[in-house]
């Protein structure tokens, strides 16, 4: 079953009584990921925060999360039986990647319902948690899919990689040059280019999987046979990067090679447990246009492990 967004999917979670909405007013540091944290710790439910303290009036007042925080829930988004085992899932996933789906180009979609460019461009605007108490900062890319294009292949690569706010439009971010961006970066650079880049906030939650598995196809193939069904894309406003078409948020803008245009990031709390860098100078995301779908849903995940607390 291919959900459409991630409306969809918050209405069969809904549906299926599987979401929890809060209502009571939670602090976006560190009180919304210590509740994360402990319902996802107990198989809990799908969240979605309906009122953050600083945020009941920006364009983004919404958050949700712990959405493939069970194995049922990734069975029904991937369209198998909720009894599936973990290890009948895996000839599932084998099978599905063996069969890539091409995405469909399409001419408009839900994400371009507002742009906004320049000095309107405000990061401030988004529910964005400090999820852990040694965080560096406020973490806008958990479960966000970054989007670059290999300049001599054309080939797009959709990965998730961590990024904290560190300006009202900047992104500290860890650039590792063995990871997809960075390959794609290395050859920017080589060229004395900017690398464009869109970060997509809110969607199926095939691609967040996809994005966040070493996977030999586009990510975007990959997604498509995760749900059956090509992904629908649309162009972005400043590049010819292609970004889902019924996404909450898109983030645009480049990364420069210029130390200069470094910001301070990290530490951040990594997926293996460990909290990961000190906080130091990192390549930079300068955001230079958002588009967003009207009163949009901001998507994020609690990461790192430890005995017996357990996340996405």
């Amino acid at each position: 079953m291919a959900f459409e967004d991630l409306r969809g999917w918050i209405d069969d979670l809904e549906e299926r009584r599987d979401l929890r909405r809060i209502g009571a007013q939670v602090e976006w540091d560190e009180e919304l990921g210590a509740i994360t944290r402990e319902v996802s710790s107990q198989s809990g439910p799908a969240l979605l925060f309906e009122n953050i303290k600083d945020h009941k009036n920006t364009v983004c007042r919404r958050l949700f999360t712990n959405g493939t925080g069970t194995r049922e829930r990734v069975c029904r988004f991937i369209g198998v039986p909720e009894t599936t085992s973990y290890r009948d899932m895996v000839p599932i996933f084998k099978e599905r990647f063996s069969r890539p789906v091409k995405p469909l180009i399409v001419g408009k979609g839900p994400v371009k319902e507002n742009i906004v460019r320049g000095a309107a461009v405000d990061l401030n605007q988004f529910p964005v948690p400090k999820w852990n108490p040694l965080d560096g900062g406020r973490y806008i890319m958990t479960s966000a899919t970054v989007v670059t294009r290999d300049p001599d292949s054309g080939i797009l690569n959709a990965g998730t990689y961590r990024g904290m706010i560190t300006g009202k439009n900047t992104i500290g971010v860890l650039l590792a040059m063995t990871q997809g961006w960075g390959k794609h970066f290395s050859k920017y650079k080589s060229r004395g280019q900017e690398m464009p880049v869109a970060v997509v906030i809110g969607w199926d939650q095939t691609l967040f999987l996809a994005a966040s598995t070493p996977v030999n196809h586009p990510e975007y193939e990959m997604a498509g046979s995760l749900r059956s069904a090509p992904v629908e894309l649309v162009k972005c406003e400043l590049s010819d990067l292609l970004v889902p078409a019924s996404a909450e948020i898109v983030l645009e803008g480049s990364i420069s090679s210029d130390p200069e245009t470094f910001t301070l990031e990290g530490p951040f709390s990594e997926y293996p447990g460990y909290y990961g860098g000190s906080k130091s100078p990192k390549h930079t995301i300068r955001v230079e246009c958002i588009t967003h779908r009207t009163d949009p849903i901001f998507h994020g995940c609690l990461t790192g492990a430890s005995p017996g607390r357990t996340n996405e």
